[in-house]
């Protein structure tokens, strides 16, 4: 059960990973898009800056989990260094049920206010707001499952440890 829920995980995490690096790379080519129309022929593209708003809304959700995944997040890491055993357990599992419970409200709630604003469009384009609303919810899908596979089996090979200096806390 372990084994398939973290092979599960791991393919959400490689999903996010695509997710982000297409989102990135569609952003600097729509950005520079955007620089070109606006300064060279002084006629700004519209959807371009919408589209670029809204990317970046689902690129913090989506890549909320990958943080996740590896503990990469802001710590308090002086709870790290408590002696006691049985204490270090206690609390990493309470911040664990606590974001759970985070996440979980915010996935319900976020599919709630997509919901509510289905009707809605932006001004600029004729698409509905349910598209941007909608990376709440995903993204706090996404981070629940990556924060259980963390909880479950800590990853050993962070991004945090090699790119920022050992800053991963889910020690």
């Amino acid at each position: 059960m372990r084994r398939a829920y973290l092979g599960f995980a791991n393919g959400c995490e490689r999903l996010c990973a695509l997710a982000l690096t297409v989102l990135m790379g569609a952003m600097a080519l729509l950005g520079f898009f955007q620089v070109a129309t606006r300064f060279v022929l002084h006629e700004p593209s519209p959807w371009s800056e919408e589209f670029l708003r809204r990317a970046m809304i689902w690129l913090v959700a989506i890549g909320l989990s990958i943080g996740f995944r590896y503990g990469a997040h802001i710590c308090v890491d002086v709870i790290n260094r408590v002696r006691a055993a049985w204490l270090r357990a206690f609390v990493r599992s309470s911040v664990f049920l606590l974001s759970l419970v985070f996440l979980v409200t915010v996935a319900w709630i976020g599919t709630d206010m997509a919901w509510r604003v289905r009707f809605q469009s932006f001004a600029s384009v004729e698409l509905s707001m349910t598209w941007a609303y909608a990376a709440i919810p995903v993204g706090a899908a996404f981070a629940a499952i990556a924060l259980v596979a963390q909880f479950i089996a800590p990853s050993q090979d962070t991004p945090g440890r090699r790119e920022f200096g050992g800053m991963a806390c889910q020690e």
